[in-house]
């Protein structure tokens, strides 16, 4: 089983914006144990209760969010979205946040599936829906800055890194955008 502390190609020195530490592995389906269902799992046992109302403008007191950032910049994809799906579910469907948070968890997802593809030799019909269909409702949120994100900044970069997916190639993943909030 192949662990974070095997992958040093995926070490980055990327700005934290949480003070949550890192799970000890990141979690890709089929070869590590379930992080909440498996009993040997990262995140087993821990409280699961419901996220309390936010609002984007408190984004920069926001942890989910801000853990969230971090997980997906340290290659933790499968757990940023987790960290993120508790904040959508709280939020009205279809409102700006949702749909951003969607968006996210989408490419998040994206994400794995070029990591699970890389280390397996797995298609990348995932990664090439879940991709279009993230950036799609990132772009909906229709500014340039949302929640410390240079939003559009942001969906240009992911455009770039997910264009091998159009010519059934895969992106390097250690050249996946960060997300870089503001100061």
């Amino acid at each position: 089983m192949r662990m974070v502390r095997d992958e040093p190609e995926l070490e980055r020195d990327a700005q934290r914006y949480s003070t949550q530490p890192l799970p000890p592995y990141r979690y890709l389906p089929g070869l590590h144990p379930h992080p909440v269902a498996n009993p040997h799992g990262h995140s087993h046992g821990a409280p699961d209760e419901p996220h309390p109302a936010w609002d984007p403008v408190e984004w920069r007191t926001l942890d989910d969010w801000l853990y969230g950032v971090d997980l997906c910049n340290h290659h933790y994809f499968w757990e940023s979205h987790e960290a993120w799906e508790g904040l959508w579910l709280v939020v009205p469907r279809r409102s700006a946040p949702h749909r951003f948070l969607q968006g996210l968890i989408k490419v998040s997802a994206a994400l794995l599936k070029v990591r699970l593809a890389m280390l397996t030799g797995k298609d990348i019909a995932g990664a090439q829906s879940l991709a279009p269909a993230g950036l799609e409702l990132l772009a909906s949120i229709g500014c340039e800055r949302y929640m410390g994100l240079a939003l559009g900044e942001h969906i240009a970069a992911l455009h770039v890194y997910f264009t091998p997916l159009e010519r059934d190639e895969l992106p390097d993943i250690c050249a996946s955008p960060l997300i870089l909030l503001d100061d």
